[in-house]
């Protein structure tokens, strides 16, 4: 058993299928891609694993756990959508501690982790900045700080 289990998992929005009998197993700490033409589901897939869709048939487990039940929010799983949605009228700092004051963890807590999620994404010296004052790249960057960071 992997961290992450997909077997035979499927999704169809109506008679359309998106994706059919769709299999990986992925180790905790594993980067992995997902390649594919346009269309062929691997956004699908994502928003399986994430909770937004929830899966026709197949089995999605994490840690041996089915989270075909759980709602987004009690999966523990962040995700960078393909627009960045950083909140424009927060700072880098504010945008990266926004899922951890969501989640009830205390200031302190949230400013240091927040610190060395901006140190691993080397972005720590514009903490301040809005996300209009950065490029595209650094927003990107942002945008996983705050994923990895819950």
């Amino acid at each position: 058993m992997a961290f992450l289990d997909l077997i035979n998992v499927s999704k169809s929005f109506g008679s359309l299928p998106v994706v059919e009998e769709f299999t990986v197993q992925i180790e905790k700490g594993e980067f992995i891609s997902f390649l594919g033409p346009s269309g062929c589901g691997k956004t699908t897939v994502l928003r399986m694993i994430a909770g937004f869709e929830t899966p026709t048939a197949g089995t999605l487990t994490i840690n041996g756990k089915d989270q075909r039940p759980l709602k987004p929010n009690q999966r523990n799983i962040g995700m960078v959508f393909q627009a960045y949605a950083l909140f424009p009228n927060m700072t880098v700092h504010d945008n990266v501690a926004f899922g951890l004051k969501v989640a009830g963890m205390a200031k302190p807590d949230i400013d240091k982790r927040v610190k060395e999620m901006l140190a691993l994404i080397k972005l720590d010296h514009l903490a301040t900045r809005f996300p209009y004052q950065m490029s595209g790249g650094q927003q990107q960057r942002v945008a996983l700080a705050r994923a990895i960071a819950v």
